[in-house]
Parts: C-alpha cells; structure tokens; sequence
C-alpha cells in the first residue's frame, strides 16, 4: 500500500510538472512583450518625434523659398520700377523740350510754327503735365495767327476741360474777344458778365468791361432824312 502511494504521488507531481512549466513559459512571453511593447513605444515616439521635426523643418524649408520667391519678385519689380522712372523722366524731359521751344516760337510771332509745335506736344503727351498750358496757349497761337473759328474752339475745349486752371479766367476774355470779333455779341456779352462776376480782381478787369459797354451801348440811329430835304431846312 505504501508502494502504491508512493507511485500516486510522484504521477501526480508529474502530471502537474507540464502545467507548472507552461505556467512560467506564460509569464516569460507576457514579460518579454511588455519588455518588446515598451521598446516599440519608444521606438514609435521617436519615429513621432522625428516626423515632427521633418515636418517642422519642412515648414521652415517652405518658409525659406517663399521669402527667396518674394525677394526675387521684389528684385524684379524694383528693376521695373526704376527703369520706368527713367524711362518717365526721359520722356518728360523730351515734352518739356517740346513745349518750351513752341512757347518760344509763340512769344517771337512764329505762329505757325508754335502751332505745329504745340500740337506736336498734344499728340505725343496727352498725359503730360504742361497740356492745359498747352491748350491755352495753342488757342493763343491761333488766335494771334487771325485764325479765329480754331482759336474759338479750342478756348472752349479748354474750358470744358480745364474749369480750375489759372488761365480760365484768361481763357474767358480771349473767348469773348473772339466773340466779338465774330459779330457773335451776346455769347460776348455772357463771358464778359460771368468773368466780371467771378473775377472782379482780374488783372483784365478793366478791359472786360469796357468791352462789355461797348456791346451793350445802343447803336447810334441813322439819319434817314435826304440830303436835297436837310440842305433846304437848313
């Protein structure tokens, strides 16, 4: 019976031997994935930390070729901009010339060639800053040439665009003269009513009205009575 214990007990101890060493080859794989879980995730933070600073360097990259983008289209432009400037002055230049030498031709009674001139300058320049000047003084050319109905024209043509100019107020008295000149009184006589209302101080005061009495004086009556009749009253 003894013996037959015996023997129970070591099968027992063997039959559970198996279980006792899968139980430990149990906890060793649970230990040595803890061990590799741990690893993967510092493994994965570092990876995570190297793909912030790709991106963060990536970022600053982009940083970095738009501001040489901006820099290159600023070196660009600035090289527009300063050829256009001399390109602007240069033509300025070649318009005042233009202007100048047509205002010197007006002032030495060479009309026909400051008309050329000036309309020379027109044509080439409309945008340039003398042309209001040059309106005025063409109608001046005009003018001084007998070329009345051009003359005309372009006093009212500078009128309708130049109302703040210096020379309206001039151009006003110059249109009126040619009015009058034209026989055509009561457009005359307007101008010359606007300009002694607007520009009582004007150094052409005095001329203005004393052109505007004139048109405005009656018309001596004709005598009508024949000659043969007045000698016998007489």
């Amino acid at each position: 019976m003894k013996r037959l214990g015996l023997i129970v007990l070591i099968g027992l101890f063997v039959w559970q031997m198996p279980f006792n060493a899968v139980a430990f080859n149990a906890q060793k794989v649970a230990k040595d994935n803890h061990t590799k879980i741990k690893q993967l995730k510092k493994s994965n933070k570092r990876l995570v930390g190297s793909i912030e600073q790709l991106q963060e360097q990536q970022k600053l990259n982009r940083q970095k070729i738009t501001e040489l983008f901006h820099l290159m289209e600023y070196k660009k432009s600035s090289s527009v901009v300063k050829e256009t400037i001399l390109r602007v002055r240069e033509e300025n230049r070649k318009a005042k010339k233009i202007y100048t030498n047509a205002r010197s031709l007006l002032v030495t009674d060479q009309y026909s060639q400051a008309i050329d001139l000036f309309l020379n300058y027109l044509d080439l320049y409309p945008e340039n800053n003398h042309v209001p000047d040059a309106f005025y003084w063409l109608g001046k050319a005009y003018v001084a040439k007998g070329d009345r109905h051009n003359g005309k024209k372009i006093f009212i043509e500078f009128q309708n665009d130049y109302p703040l100019h210096h020379k309206f107020s001039n151009s006003l008295y110059e249109l009126a003269m040619i009015h009058h000149e034209l026989k055509e009184t009561k457009e005359a006589e307007q101008l010359l009513e606007s300009m002694i209302k607007k520009f009582p101080n004007h150094n052409s005061i005095f001329q203005a009205e004393a052109l505007l009495k004139s048109i405005q004086a009656p018309e001596p009556v004709a005598d009508t009575e024949p000659t043969s009749e007045k000698i016998k009253a007489e």
